[in-house]
């Protein structure tokens, strides 16, 4: 069933989760109930083409409000960069430039889109996606024990986040992957931009079946020989030939078993691995070939979780994390009410928060 690309993930069926008795509770998501704040990878720098700003916004994705601020400036939406795609149904505060305008000009476009401007400076560089160094995440579970999500927050500390895909990225039918596979053959023509979000779903898709059974074998903790193993400090990809001497680095979170996002230049696994990564995506039907003009990358199949913080309130626990880039809140919160997320997230565009 999770191989059949007519159903919606989430919604037709529910991934496998690492926690065996969650906490229970609901999250419904909306700007009061989850926040996400990004933390940069350096400050801005003061100088520069590019206007810099920190923005808190609510009510709208990241990319509404980048489109409208191009408009309202008068540059294509291509001039204003971020690093992330935050959801429409929360609060967010995170980093946009903007490239060949004035400080105040920025200022003045955010603000009449409703944003609240937190600083305004200049900057060298372009934000570009997954240019940050974590997101911090606040979310408010209504019904849930606190002493509960500790418990369950307490296991994921030591043991690590499955690293899914959330249902943001599949879109608010579910239909996302299936839609990118008929990209790829040529059965549906759409723009470049939205070409790439559907493959980029197909591609999740299959990451997310590959970490489903690496979970359901108890593998997910643990390097296999083949493995492709990702650093953590440089992010550097390497084949692991003896798992028993990565073991130790894979259990302190300095490397990772990574799965696949399919493409050309994607590094590949060996032996019995790379057997299962093709097994995977013979089930969904498709074949090596149909990604021939992806780039391709390597994923984590865990991430390590920080700075956790657990709060009562009133009949609901507020829950503060901190996550790596590409990180989906949904994943975190999943394991702890036990709900299969049978809900899609509003981004706006269908992308990851």
């Amino acid at each position: 069933m999770r191989t059949d690309l007519a159903l919606a993930p989430y919604r037709d069926f529910d991934y496998p989760r690492l926690v065996a008795e969650p906490a229970g509770g609901v999250w419904t998501p909306g700007p009061d109930t989850f926040r996400v704040e990004e933390v940069p990878l350096y400050p801005f720098g003061g100088q520069g083409e590019h206007a810099a700003l920190w923005v808190e916004r609510a009510g709208r994705s990241t990319r509404d409000l980048a489109v409208a601020v191009a408009r309202r400036l008068g540059v294509g939406p291509a001039a204003v960069g971020y690093a992330g795609m935050k959801d429409k149904r929360c609060t967010a505060v995170q980093g946009f430039t903007v490239t060949g305008v004035t400080t105040e000009a920025a200022r003045a476009a955010f603000e009449a889109e409703g944003a609240r401007v937190l600083t305004a400076t200049r900057h060298r560089n372009k934000l570009r996606l997954g240019h940050l160094a974590a997101n911090r995440f606040r979310v408010v579970v209504e019904g849930a024990d606190p002493a509960a999500v500790e418990r369950v927050l307490t296991i994921l500390r030591s043991w690590g986040v499955p690293n899914y895909f959330g249902p943001q990225r599949f879109g608010a039918k579910g239909d996302n992957a299936l839609q990118g596979a008929r990209v790829l053959r040529g059965e549906v023509r759409t723009g470049r931009w939205k070409r790439d979000l559907l493959v980029s779903a197909l591609q999740s898709a299959v990451f997310n079946e590959v970490l489903a059974r690496r979970l359901e074998a108890n593998t997910l903790d643990r390097p296999l020989q083949g493995d492709v193993l990702r650093k953590a400090d440089s992010g550097g990809l390497f084949v692991c030939t003896d798992p028993r001497a990565e073991a130790g680095r894979v259990e302190r979170f300095e490397v990772a078993p990574t799965g696949p996002m399919w493409g050309r230049k994607m590094v590949r696994p060996v032996g019995e691995v790379a057997r299962e990564e093709a097994r995977v995506l013979g089930a969904f039907g498709l074949g090596e070939d149909l990604f021939a003009r992806q780039a391709g990358a390597r994923r984590p199949l865990r991430i390590p979780l920080a700075g956790v913080e657990v709060r009562p309130l009133g009949t609901a626990t507020e829950v503060e994390f901190l996550c790596p880039p590409g990180t989906f809140a949904t994943s975190v919160v999943r394991e702890i009410t036990g709900a299969p997320a049978g809900f899609t997230l509003d981004t706006g565009i269908n992308r990851d928060v």
